[in-house]
């Protein structure tokens, strides 16, 4: 095939998706004006952002039930002198974790690489590099001499 014809074919391509897109995004809309018509959208939205502010009211109820205003300070501080160990044993591990990962052999690094002579050269290789593909070795070794 010719570029000409590769690009008369790759532009007839990009036709067809965008038409489909524009498809697409018409039959949303009519999902989205039948679902919400258009004169119950206000509604809508009212019902919605009362549903939210009465999920907000019930949740600040429950944390006063718990955390009663007057000894909510008192309280609070309990529950995080209860609390202090377990969080200083996860940032304790967490760190653990990290630093094992970094050290001793993670995505990034660290993890120690089998070595080996390089055939017919006088330095040593990831010995990987040679058995993923001793063929392209030897070929790139004879291509190029020193």
């Amino acid at each position: 095939m010719a570029f000409d014809e590769v690009m008369k074919s790759v532009g007839e391509k990009l036709k067809e998706a965008l038409l489909a897109v524009e498809k697409w995004g018409a039959e949303a809309l009519a999902w989205f004006d039948g679902a919400f018509p258009p004169d119950t959208r206000r509604e809508k939205l009212k019902e919605a952002l009362l549903a939210v502010e009465n999920g907000r009211a019930k949740v600040l109820a429950w944390f006063d039930g718990v955390f009663p205003p007057e000894t909510r300070g008192e309280k609070i501080r309990h529950w995080f002198h209860v609390a202090q160990p377990y969080l200083i044993a996860a940032v304790v591990l967490t760190l653990v974790v990290y630093f094992c990962r970094c050290c001793c052999g993670g995505p990034r690094g660290g993890r120690r690489v089998k070595m080996m002579k390089a055939p017919g050269k006088n330095h040593r290789m990831p010995r990987r590099d040679f058995e993923n593909n001793p063929k392209g070795y030897f070929q790139n070794l004879r291509s190029h001499p020193g």
